[in-house]
């Protein structure tokens, strides 16, 4: 069983993670014009703008459900290595510290959500 200190932390790095999660939906959903606009300038259609929008959206929910957060944060792990890829190859390197922060936090809730994830415990 985690300390209580561990537990907080989980918590912690899972709202804080949810909150980025739910800001950065809106744009897509919404169909912001700045969101248009970098999927299109990274060669994605607007379906998949949609689709990340969406999946953002329900990975954001799920963090916070304890047995869903594992395998909502591999999910976001995944679609953020794609973030990370597109903005090396477009020379936006001042996007990555964003990037860097959310894939160690996401990394940290895989590997203390694992044990209560469902169909894994």
């Amino acid at each position: 069983m985690p300390s209580r200190s561990l537990n907080v932390a989980v918590w912690v790095a899972s709202g804080l993670l949810a909150a980025l999660y739910l800001f950065a939906c809106v744009p897509k959903l919404t169909g912001a014009q700045a969101a248009i606009d970098a999927f299109t300038k990274y060669g994605h259609s607007d379906g998949f703008r949609v689709f990340i929008g969406s999946c953002e959206l329900l990975g954001a929910i799920a963090l916070l459900i304890p047995r869903l957060a594992f395998w909502s944060a591999c999910g976001l792990f995944i679609i953020m290595l794609g973030a990370a890829h597109a903005h090396l190859t477009h020379d936006e390197a001042s996007h990555l510290p964003v990037v860097v922060v959310a894939l160690g936090l996401l990394a940290f809730v895989i590997s203390q959500r694992r044990r209560q994830a469902l169909l894994l415990s």
